[in-house]
């Protein structure tokens, strides 16, 4: 089978390989996990091997996204970043465009507004940072999943392999989880007094993986994992 690397050394071996292309994967975890350094890193894997990648940046702007990641020494001005604008109370939510000063759109015109986008730029890496707010424009869970399944249809029928973000609250279920092909969760747990990262890998349809909590660092290169060792061990 094939499968693409995440570029995140450590989490390949514990996916056997990567990611199968063309399909959507959420990225779970609660404030500080390591969200978007994971997605940023899966993105410059990517752009390193002569692909086009192309990051949507639902919360955090391009700038303090530049300024953040510089930290590892990764070169971002070769992803394509979309800012988007947002009024959550008002149900807006656009891609920010040169032509587009008072937007009046909702999740659907944003999926258009993607299209466009990605049928220009053609790229087979996708990130989208992060599902949370995405969630607080609808009132009811039905209606909210509703229009999720249909943006991740929409991401997978594009052909690009996308990772999503979504922030998890303490043990709580996320609907998304049921949506999306896989689900990896950057889990902040306490050991011996001191707080650890560890990955899972939750769901993976159509391949085997590793069923262990694996241990997680940040380092200056980015985001390491250690398939052969314990959390608790």
């Amino acid at each position: 089978m094939q499968k693409i690397e995440t570029g995140i050394a450590g989490l390949d071996e514990m996916l056997l390989g990567g990611l199968i292309p063309g399909r959507a994967y959420l990225v779970t975890g609660g404030p500080g996990a390591g969200k978007t350094i994971l997605s940023m890193q899966y993105l410059m894997r990517g752009v390193n091997a002569g692909e086009k990648c192309m990051y949507v940046a639902l919360e955090e702007q391009s700038s303090q996204l530049r300024q953040d990641m510089s930290e590892f020494g990764w070169d971002i001005s070769r992803i394509r970043i979309l800012d988007t604008m947002q009024n959550l109370s008002a149900g807006i939510w656009a891609l920010k465009t040169p032509d587009v000063e008072k937007p009046d759109l909702n999740l659907r015109s944003l999926v258009q507004a993607l299209k466009k986008a990605t049928d220009t730029y053609k790229p087979s890496r996708i990130v989208i940072d992060s599902l949370t707010s995405v969630k607080m424009l609808y009132g009811d869970k039905m209606t909210a999943r509703r229009e999720l399944l249909g943006f991740i249809n929409f991401l997978e029928n594009t052909g690009c392999t996308t990772l999503l973000t979504a922030e998890l609250i303490e043990h709580d279920i996320i609907m998304e989880e049921f949506l999306v092909s896989g689900v990896i969760k950057l889990n902040l747990i306490r050991n011996a007094g001191e707080r650890v990262t560890a990955v899972s890998i939750q769901k993976y349809r159509g391949s085997s993986f590793d069923r262990h909590m694996r241990p997680v660092k940040i380092t200056g290169d980015g985001m390491v994992v250690f398939p052969n060792e314990s959390v608790f061990g």
